[in-house]
């Protein structure tokens, strides 16, 4: 390899630090999706009960609502670093004494159940101080790069996820796949470990930085404070999200049944539609830096809005696999444009100490809906059996949501760089 080419290389690349920081997302998404798939199963597997295992799903999501503002209060009083590592080794032992269970051959499912809401809890007290810490080890200019990088290894992990953990529990059987599942979070601890550049505690930043505060409902009213009076483009960010995810949900909850009930498709044509979505969330992210450099965050965000809605109408003539799986994974990259340009708008607007609270009360209000959206998509088709018309309603949503948005402080240039600033 030539000179000029090496030169080349390293140039494009984020810094060792950040690319472990990356390995160790991915890793650790891994192991998430190997415990959401093998957990419910065991449940089925136990009690046969589509309720039972409904519970694990449930328990799953609860830590998300209930632990998002504490986790980002912890993401700004602590060495982030020192956070992930914390997180990975509690996931190792919680996941390794309940492959001890499973080997055992107990068949509890309140095991089961702790278990899972355990694991959980794990994610909403990480996920702030991951967010955190990219501005740590990347330039400002690269943010879109390293934020791109990372929301794809997120979808891929969502697309090979479930695949490695079915064979995985098709080959060595579910106390295998545990032991599996709590390597994989030794291995991402490992990795955090590794990355010599420290993250300072928040606080600790920059002379005069304002000292930490020690009272919770302080430090979450500080947060909100922020995007309410301070940094309104999140508030109205936050917002679109929550509703855009109401109109998405309606029919990405009952994705597997439309293509099966009303498309007829078989179980392997169903994985190909969904298997482009890795396909789409990789052109998503190859486009963002350049995005990233034309156009400010929040007017991404809403172009993104419009488009994905317009996307989810045209979903209703389609009636081929291909057809489908193409329209999907440009859905899959826009919804990937739309997070990086969500993460760099945060990441450049939100002052250091504060930034892992923000992105927690953010991150809460934009998900709370996805929950309410997957029953009442279920319970609209039960009532209506009609998807078209459900599929209609959830774009028009969106599609209300992106145009509406354009009258709000999202539509700002909040967050952009102009490239020839150095």
């Amino acid at each position: 390899m030539s000179t000029d080419v090496r030169a080349a290389l390293a140039k494009r690349r984020l810094g060792t630090p950040y690319e472990l920081l990356l390995f160790a997302f991915v890793v650790s998404g891994l192991g998430n999706w190997i415990y959401r798939l093998a957990l419910p199963l065991m449940v089925f597997e136990l009690t046969g009960s589509a309720l039972n295992t409904a519970v694990v799903y449930a328990l799953e999501y609860a830590p998300l609502l209930l632990l998002s503002l504490p986790g980002g209060v912890i993401a700004d009083r602590f060495e982030r670093r020192r956070i992930l590592v914390v997180g990975d080794l509690a996931a190792t032992v919680l996941a390794g004494i309940l492959a001890l269970v499973v080997t055992s051959g107990s068949s509890s499912v309140l095991l089961v159940y702790l278990a899972a809401f355990l694991l959980a809890c794990v994610e909403p007290l990480y996920y702030p101080a991951f967010q955190g810490m990219v501005p740590d080890l990347v330039r400002d200019k690269d943010l879109e790069r390293a934020n791109a990088w990372m929301q794809m290894g997120d979808n891929v992990m969502s697309l090979a996820g479930p695949a490695v953990a079915g064979v995985l529990i098709a080959a060595v059987g579910y106390e295998g796949a545990i032991w599996a599942d709590a390597g994989t979070f030794a291995v991402s601890a490992l990795a955090m470990v590794a990355i010599r550049t420290r993250s300072k505690p928040p606080a600790a930043q920059g002379a005069g930085a304002e000292p930490v505060r020690r009272n919770l409902l302080r430090e979450v009213k500080d947060s909100l404070v922020h995007i309410t009076r301070d940094n309104r483009p999140l508030l109205s960010g936050a917002v679109l999200f929550a509703l855009a995810n109401l109109g998405t949900w309606l029919v990405q909850a009952n994705l597997v049944y439309y293509l099966s009930d009303y498309q007829s498709m078989s179980p392997a044509l169903i994985g190909v539609v969904f298997a482009a979505q890795g396909a789409g969330a990789v052109l998503g992210a190859a486009v963002c830096p350049w995005l990233g450099r034309r156009f400010a965050p929040g007017r991404v965000v809403i172009a993104g809005t419009v488009l994905a809605g317009a996307g989810i109408v045209l979903l209703i003539p389609l009636r081929d696999v291909v057809s489908i799986s193409v329209l999907w994974a440009l859905s899959y990259g826009i919804g990937t444009v739309n997070m990086v340009s969500w993460f760099v708008l945060r990441q450049r607007t939100v002052p250091p100490q504060m930034l892992g609270r923000v992105v927690a009360t953010t991150r809460m209000i934009a998900f709370m809906s996805i929950p309410v959206a997957s029953v009442l998509g279920g319970v609209l088709e039960q009532r209506w059996h009609n998807m078209y018309l459900i599929i209609a309603i959830a774009g028009g949503l969106r599609l209300l949501v992106g145009l509406g948005a354009l009258l709000s402080p999202l539509n700002s240039s909040a967050g952009w760089r102009n490239p020839a600033d150095s």
